[in-house]
């Protein structure tokens, strides 16, 4: 009787969301597979689970968060879980397996801005040039062990990490992040200073300032997505793209950067839009001029986003008198210490590449505007495809993890789904002059990307700009989303919670055994005894 009962349940569960399980069915078989036949060196390896030490962990760790994921999201849906803490539910277990997966070193960078968060962690907070110009600091001599991207293999990386600890102090450099306000790696610093005062060794320390940095980008995410008034589910699958969980769950400033960005445009539309905030006040003054600061010190380019509190009504101000008080002194004191920054920090632009001449190349780009602007829609147009398919999951880690087209696809018409079509019951109507600001600091915001790589990193009068990555226009994402919205086509509720929700955490996992599979390196042909 009971077998019978339970028989009866299963079969009126799976009839009740036919679709959903299907769906989920395909997603779990789907990274099955994409596990089971990996590609290395050429050829197909066979990973079965019991067999190899990859198939074993990889299988386990899609099985049981994925069917977790799979359960959760469906009783997410019937309780009416709202995005926010949808996405913190989701983005914990992501963003920790992301930590722990990827090793110290191997994210863009992620061995200077190490560097950097140490040097403030010991307190010193603004970089000083040696007798060659270079920003540099005494730390301790295991931190350049541990953090490096030459330990492509986690043996190696366990080797650098378990060798014994030290008090020895060496000259470490870091330059590039010498240009980073000091804003940009308190969390990381945050982390290393509590560890190491507690005692624990550099490599402890170091993902102390991992996770510190991640608490703080999920905060403001969560944040983000609470006050975001319209287009919450294209928020979410941006704070759900693995570049997203790459960037937050390391030492990178650029989590922090994409956090921020996401929180300041949010918080924004919300006092733009949202009806139950009648007025703007000294609380909301407040935040909106420590986030414009925030956000411009991350980096001077993404300084225009400042200019978007023009677009805020007056009828949400007191007076005329008071919105033009606020908004220009929030302007001006965020673009004055910009000022002052980039002053202090021009001692530190240093020659990154062979052949670059920066005072030549501003001069080159001023006395030909027209060939500039050439070089720039030439290099445009040749990263475009690079830019986008790289959001979707290419070229992660240091270039050498990438997603399966299988999942990579799927996410370009998920992106272009989410941007052009609008959300069930949305009543919010963006006018011309909205669409026209939000185009105009878009546009300066990737004009100013390119110019900047193009003075600092690209050979003199060089015909391409060089150094483009996909995650330098993440924090402007929502700027476009903005200008192309629309109020005519729709798409249904529980599509866009349930089974864009479902599809992004199985993206992860892809993402996440493709990682293990590479930096298993030496140990993909292990079988387990």
């Amino acid at each position: 009787m009971k077998g019978e009962v339970f028989k009866k349940r299963i079969k009126e569960l799976v009839q009740k969301d036919r679709a959903y399980w299907l769906v989920s069915a395909i997603l779990l078989v789907v990274s099955l597979l994409l596990i089971t036949t990996t590609f290395y060196e050429g050829d197909y390896i066979l990973q079965l689970p019991a067999k190899t030490l990859f198939g074993t962990v990889a299988w386990s760790v899609t099985i049981v968060f994925g069917t977790a994921g799979i359960a959760f999201l469906r009783k997410a849906d019937r309780k009416k879980v709202n995005l926010a803490k949808l996405f913190l539910i989701l983005s914990i277990p992501l963003g920790l397996l992301y930590c722990l997966v990827t090793p110290l070193g191997r994210v863009p960078d992620e061995e200077f801005h190490a560097r950097k968060a140490m040097a403030i962690a010991q307190g010193n907070f603004f970089s000083h040039p040696n007798e060659n110009g270079d920003a540099t600091d005494f730390m301790n001599a295991k931190l350049n062990e541990v953090v490096t991207r030459s330990a492509d293999s986690y043996a190696e990386a366990m080797d650098r990490m378990f060798t014994p600890e030290t008090e020895d102090m060496v000259e470490l450099g870091y330059t590039t992040m010498a240009l980073y306000a000091p804003i940009c790696h308190l969390p990381q610093a945050f982390g290393m200073f509590v560890t190491k005062t507690l005692g624990a060794t550099v490599p402890v320390q170091c993902y102390a300032a991992r996770l510190a940095n991640f608490a703080v980008a999920v905060f403001l995410i969560y944040q983000a997505i609470q006050f975001m008034p319209f287009k919450k589910h294209l928020l979410l699958f941006l704070a759900l793209l693995p570049i997203t969980f790459q960037e937050i769950a390391s030492m990178a400033a650029d989590g922090l950067t994409i956090a921020v960005s996401m929180f300041y445009v949010s918080y924004l539309l919300y006092l733009k839009y949202d009806d139950s905030k009648k007025e703007i006040r000294g609380k909301e003054i407040a935040i909106l001029a420590i986030s414009s600061m925030v956000v411009s010190l991350c980096k001077i380019v993404y300084l225009p986003l400042c200019f978007l509190l023009f677009v805020l009504p007056k009828e949400k101000f007191k007076t005329t008198k008071n919105k033009k008080i606020a908004t220009i002194s929030i302007v001006a004191f965020s673009v004055l210490i910009n000022l002052i920054w980039l002053i202090y920090c021009t001692r530190f632009l240093v020659t990154f590449n062979y052949g670059v001449d920066t005072p030549a190349q501003i001069k080159y780009v001023l006395t030909h505007p027209i060939s500039y602007l050439l070089i720039l829609f030439r290099s445009i147009n040749i990263f475009f495809e690079m830019v986008i398919v790289g959001l979707c999951g290419e070229s992660l880690g240091l270039f050498d993890v990438q997603a399966s087209v299988l999942f990579i696809m799927p996410c370009l018409l998920l992106f272009a789904m989410l941007f052009l079509v609008k959300e069930k019951d949305e009543k919010v109507k963006i006018n011309l002059l909205t669409r026209i600001v939000f185009l105009l600091i878009f546009v300066a915001i990737v004009m100013l990307i390119y110019a900047s790589l193009y003075v600092q990193w690209t050979s003199l009068k060089n015909p391409m700009i060089y150094g483009i990555q996909p995650r330098y226009f993440l924090p402007i994402m929502l700027l476009m989303a903005i200008v192309v919205d629309n109020h005519k086509i729709a798409y249904q509720q529980p599509l866009s919670t349930r089974y864009i929700s479902l599809f992004m955490l199985f993206f992860n996992l892809n993402v996440l055994a493709v990682a293990f599979f590479s930096y298993l390196n030496g140990f993909i042909n292990y079988y387990i005894k």
